[in-house]
């Protein structure tokens, strides 16, 4: 091991990984927009048929079905999410070693079991500081997660090879 190399054997438990889902999900990837834009429209049609009663028949029905169906269709998608988050939560073991990541000047190293692949710096896309762990993304879509009593010496590393703007 080099004098200037990181080693994180990160364990994720059942709270890290939700709150890691719970970012991913909301922040990162921003994925409330639809169904909060879908809320949006059909209460706005909702409205439309309520300002419609009195003069129309049924008008007050179809507001309450619109109005029911704009918050129910949200409602379910972020419960399905909740449910599937807990559940793959209750099947991690936070004593097994997820992944082993190598902070190093070149790059990041990451291994598991036979497995292993590496990371120059400028490959990273970004990195969050979170309250139980750190994403690191290694595109858009995929990120490691740095866990254990090394994540500040993590982050103090990474702030020397990250840009600004590939971290938060």
């Amino acid at each position: 091991m080099a004098q200037n190399e990181l080693i994180i054997q990160s364990r994720i438990d059942a709270e890290t990984f939700s709150e890691f889902a719970w970012f991913d999900m909301l922040r990162h990837r921003k994925l409330w927009r639809r169904p909060a834009l879908f809320a949006a429209l059909f209460a706005a049609f909702a409205a439309i048929a309520f300002s419609r009663t009195g003069r129309t028949d049924g008008a007050a029905l179809l507001g309450g079905v619109l109005l029911a169906v704009g918050l129910g269709v949200p409602l379910v998608y972020f419960a399905n999410f909740a449910f599937s988050v807990r559940k793959r939560a209750r099947q991690l073991n936070a004593n097994e070693i997820a992944y082993t990541l190598t902070l190093a000047p070149d790059g990041v190293a990451v291994k598991k079991g036979a497995q292993s692949t590496e990371y120059r710096w400028d490959m990273i896309y970004h990195a969050y500081r979170l309250e139980r762990s750190i994403p690191l993304y290694v595109d858009a879509g995929h990120a490691f997660l740095l866990t254990g009593k090394n994540t500040e010496a993590a982050w103090n590393t990474m702030t020397q090879y990250l840009s600004e703007g590939k971290r938060a």
